[in-house]
């Protein structure tokens, strides 16, 4: 779960952001492999959490990869940004 240390934060007008893409790089302090369902899963608690963050007109922009092949092919992109409007983002556009 995800979570923050400040009992209240106002609102924000923007999120951007660079989540982990699960393509199996070691990090110092992260090992950034897990199952893909896993994976969406984890994707969909912080986009819930970000939307909590946000304004009611609040925007996100997230740079992540259009797909993987490492591991098996994934439309990654098109995997979040379904979960991203199952959690009530509204989608704009994608920028490549």
């Amino acid at each position: 779960m995800i979570s923050l240390q400040a009992s209240y934060l106002p609102p924000v007008d923007l999120i951007v952001t660079s989540p982990p893409y699960n393509v199996d790089i070691a990090y110092e302090t992260y090992h950034d492999v897990m199952p893909y369902e896993k994976y969406l899963n984890f994707t969909e608690q912080w986009l819930s959490r970000c939307l909590d963050l946000a304004k009611d007109d609040g925007r996100m922009c997230i740079n992540i990869p259009l797909d993987k092949n490492k591991g098996g092919h994934q439309s990654v992109d098109a995997d979040i940004t379904m979960i991203a409007q199952r959690v009530s983002w509204i989608y704009r556009s994608t920028i490549i």
